[in-house]
């Protein structure tokens, strides 16, 4: 029997589905001596998963409250320890990076939300095009050409570590392979992904339901907050998506300007199909990093929708 399928449908039957189900089929098995992938029978088991999640020695109950205690901590002052405990390497990695991902999008809708506004109600209409590509010129040239760029900046002598070495009070700061420069690069790779649907969604909506309101009575900022933000909700989640995705699993950033020893579960999910050669964890870890990102991105749509911006 042949299936006729779109060609929308076959490239995510072929490219989406297919792949994703080999790789939960890789994840059941195990790394053999050689680095092998043993997917007989009696090799299937979810021993992947319980490696990912719970420490050695420690029963499932234990591995989360360990986690929810540690996640904790991070949020208390003074150092308050919660649990005797602390999860995985794996799950401490997880977490980093989602919340690496969070950070950068709340500061690429931070930067990205006023830009696409500046770009659509102050410049003329006959120059937005050119806002626009003034915005995204930098972004003409190869990915890693600007992320070494960036990496030459933060270095002793470049120009940004001159710039806060310079600042009173500011003394010794030093940006090279620091999460803080991993942060740095994501915030500049992914801010136009931020602008562009944000731009797009305030090209389209009517200004003069702003101005109605201001003759109304409402100041500005009231009128901001109760007719333009809520009709840019659609704009503020597509760029919310396009930044949170590629930030949470990247690795070419993290690589380049974290150095080696940076911990980001792109990274680790590319060392477990290459260097490591284990397979079973790496498509565990990559269907787990899948899994934890759709669930962000539901309880974010979920809370955006839900929530009375008006």
């Amino acid at each position: 029997m042949i299936v006729n399928l779109s060609p929308g449908a076959f490239w995510l039957v072929t490219f989406f589905l297919i792949p994703l189900v080999i790789m939960v089929f890789y994840s059941l098995g195990e790394r053999g001596a050689f680095g092998e992938v043993l997917l007989g029978v009696e090799y299937l088991g979810l021993q992947q998963y319980v490696t990912f999640f719970v420490p050695e020695g420690a029963s499932a109950v234990q591995a989360v409250w360990w986690t929810v205690g540690w996640m904790l901590e991070g949020l208390l002052p003074f150092g308050i320890e919660l649990t005797s405990g602390a999860p995985t390497v794996y799950v401490q990695v997880l977490v980093k990076s989602v919340n690496f991902g969070l950070v950068t999008t709340a500061f690429a809708l931070a930067v990205g939300y006023p830009t696409a506004y500046f770009i659509v109600r102050v410049i003329p209409d006959g120059y937005q095009q050119l806002g626009l590509i003034l915005l995204l010129l930098p972004y003409w040239a190869s990915f890693l050409v600007r992320v070494y760029a960036l990496k030459l900046l933060t270095f002793e002598n470049g120009p940004i570590f001159q710039v806060l070495n310079a600042l009173p009070y500011v003394e010794g700061v030093n940006l090279v392979f620091t999460d803080t420069a991993v942060m740095l690069g994501m915030i500049y790779i992914y801010v136009p992904f931020a602008v562009l649907p944000i731009y797009a969604n305030l090209d389209d909506v009517d200004f003069t339901l702003r101005e109605a309101a201001l003759v109304l009575g409402a100041t500005r900022l009231t009128a901001f907050r109760k007719v333009i933000l809520p009709l840019t909700v659609p704009g503020i989640f597509a760029a919310s998506i396009l930044v949170f995705i590629p930030a949470t699993g990247t690795f070419v950033i993290p690589e380049i300007l974290g150095g080696g020893d940076a911990a980001f579960i792109g990274k680790f999910i590319a060392e477990q199909f290459g260097g490591a050669g284990n397979w079973p964890l790496g498509s565990a870890a990559g269907f787990i990093f899948t899994g934890v990102v759709l669930l962000v991105i539901a309880l974010y749509q979920r809370t955006i929708s839900g929530g009375d911006l008006a």
